[in-house]
């Protein structure tokens, strides 16, 4: 069950503590940003984008109709007069199946000679993707980054130089080892882990670490070889990061993900080449936004820097990188969800860098501090209505992030958040379903909640940021009468929904489950000033039906 509504955080509460504290708190409420915090007012689902029951591009359906029948994510950025989107694990039928073994993951474009006007989208005239697709055949196209990307394998996000376009992917892979020395990016090795599945050596197949009281985690073969003996061994992990703790999940969620940077094919949208490798963990959830001119050593504020998407040229050009280590976290056992901060030099082309300043604090002379090591990356301020108060995140579900800034507002926007399915998988999920592959033993203690997708507002990247505020509320899945995107009319499927309103269930997913908002995307080429705020469109991921829809929400100053 969710919290009681005067029970949840969000900028109106933490600003009316302050109100209830002392007179003439007008001006201290101001001063700490919660007066001045943008506020959603409204948000609309428009329709399905992509997936399960979307309108195909007719070059889709002639001369061959593409085999797409549902997907999740699409992580957008504008190249070449078109907006990209990067779409995660994709099914090419009912039957469940991926559209390829290895490589499942899709991807498409909108035009924006086509579609220059946002005002034009409704939800009776939604804009249709041109897939990528076998000119020969009804093949949807798979994104290669040259690593096997079977399912919970996907891109996190694409950007553009104005030049070239640049992929990073989750390839889902730890790092072995038996000594410190072994270990990259400055991670430890953590003897007590081991893993589920196939070898973190091994590129194809799922690896999901574990530690080693639990039964059947291989702890001690991971670098052992025909007739020799057994060499004690574990993962490389992050003790630094917020999620550690002296658990069996805080060891288990510190650990590193490989991810990997690539630059994408001028005569193969498919393929990603000369890519990068990249393992880390407190960016395993990962967003990224450039920006057009950055100097760390310029300070806060907009007025010394320029935080507006990037053109095609200009030296200070950065990417930046916003990171949590994880999905999901157990508040209740000490495993927080922080946010950190780093950014890039703009990459050029072939042979490009992929060295990462991260940051590690603001000096009192308002200047960022950023290193080379991402163990001394620091945890951004996400509370900025109480002075003092520890950086953390005070939900357990976080899901994906997008963030942006909107000139018309002057701030940096961040969406994120959602639900998860605990409806049990006998075969391998039994206790808490989908939730259990994020956080096994301690599933019980996640606190779900009412499954919103949220927003928090900033004036810099590092924050403060403004406490949560929720933009649309997937729903409690055990309340009734059902609420939120599972009541009829809604966006979300649920069995004990009845009537022509209900959404229908995609064919491939578990009879009795039931949908969740996620990977939240915001769609930087059609924001636009509503009065004296802005409307957003952007896209959002539904696990059941499983696909993509598309929402707008207007945010006032």
């Amino acid at each position: 069950m969710h919290p009681p509504e005067a029970s949840r955080p969000n900028a109106q509460t933490a600003c009316g503590r302050l109100l209830t504290h002392c007179f003439g708190i007008a001006v201290l409420s101001t001063a700490l940003g919660c007066a001045a915090a943008p506020h959603p007012k409204a948000t609309e689902v428009l329709g399905p984008f992509a997936g399960f029951d979307a309108v195909l591009h007719p070059d889709n359906v002639q001369p061959h109709r593409i085999g797409f029948y549902g997907t999740d994510l699409g992580w957008s950025y504008e190249h070449g007069g078109k907006i990209h989107f990067l779409f995660g694990d994709t099914h090419g039928s009912e039957k469940g199946g991926g559209i390829s073994p290895t490589h499942d993951d899709s991807f498409g474009t909108i035009d924006l000679a086509e579609w220059p006007d946002p005002t034009r989208i409704t939800a009776a005239n939604l804009p249709r993707l041109k897939l990528g697709q076998d000119p020969g055949s009804s093949q949807a196209w798979a994104i290669d980054p040259g690593h096997p990307m079977e399912g919970l394998k996907t891109p996190v996000g694409g950007f553009s130089n104005g030049a070239r376009e640049f992929g990073l992917f989750l390839t889902a892979k730890p790092q072995g080892c038996r000594v410190d020395a072994e270990c990259s990016n400055g991670l430890t090795c953590d003897a007590g882990l081991g893993f589920l599945g196939e070898r973190p050596d091994k590129r194809e197949g799922l690896t999901l670490p574990c530690s080693d009281t639990l039964p059947g985690c291989n702890a001690d073969t991971l670098f052992d070889a025909p007739g020799a003996p057994i060499q004690p061994s574990g993962l490389c992990s992050d003790r630094t990061s917020s999620i550690w703790a002296d658990t069996d999940f805080g060891r288990v969620g510190a650990y590193g993900i490989r991810h990997l940077a690539g630059l994408r094919s001028t005569t193969d949208p498919r393929l990603y080449t000369d890519t990068r490798d990249w393992l880390t963990n407190k960016f395993t959830n990962v967003a990224l936004r450039t920006v057009s001119d950055f100097v760390p050593e310029r300070g806060s504020g907009r007025a010394r820097q320029d935080y507006r998407s990037t053109g095609a040229a200009g030296e200070r050009r950065r990417v930046f990188l916003w990171g949590r280590p994880g999905f999901i976290g157990v508040n209740a056992k000490g495993s927080t969800l922080a946010l950190y901060f780093a950014y890039i030099d703009m990459p050029g082309g072939p042979g490009f860098s992929w060295d990462v300043h991260f940051y590690t604090g603001t000096g009192a002379d308002g200047v960022p501090r950023f290193s080379s090591e991402e163990r001394e990356a620091a945890a951004v301020d996400l509370d900025a209505s109480q002075a003092g108060v520890q950086p953390q995140e005070v939900h357990d579900i976080v899901q994906h992030m997008s963030i942006v800034w909107i000139e018309h507002l002057k701030k940096w926007v961040m969406f994120y958040g959602g639900g998860i399915s605990k409806f049990p998988i006998p075969q391998w999920a039994p206790n808490c379903g989908v939730l259990e592959i994020f956080v096994r033993t301690d599933c019980s203690n996640v606190v779900v909640g009412n499954g919103a997708i949220r927003m928090r507002t900033a004036d810099d990247p590092w924050g403060p940021w403004t406490p949560p505020q929720d933009l649309i509320v997937g729903g409690d899945p055990d309340e009734r009468p059902l609420a939120g995107q599972y009541a009829p009319g809604g966006a979300l499927h649920h069995p004990a929904c009845t009537g022509d309103k209900c959404q229908a269930p995609s064919a491939q997913l578990q009879r009795g489950d039931y949908g969740w908002l996620y990977g939240a995307n915001i769609i930087e080429e059609w924001i636009r000033p509503a009065g004296k705020g802005v409307d957003v469109i952007w896209n959002a991921s539904t696990w059941d039906p499983y696909r993509v829809v598309l929402l707008r929400t207007r945010i006032n100053p």
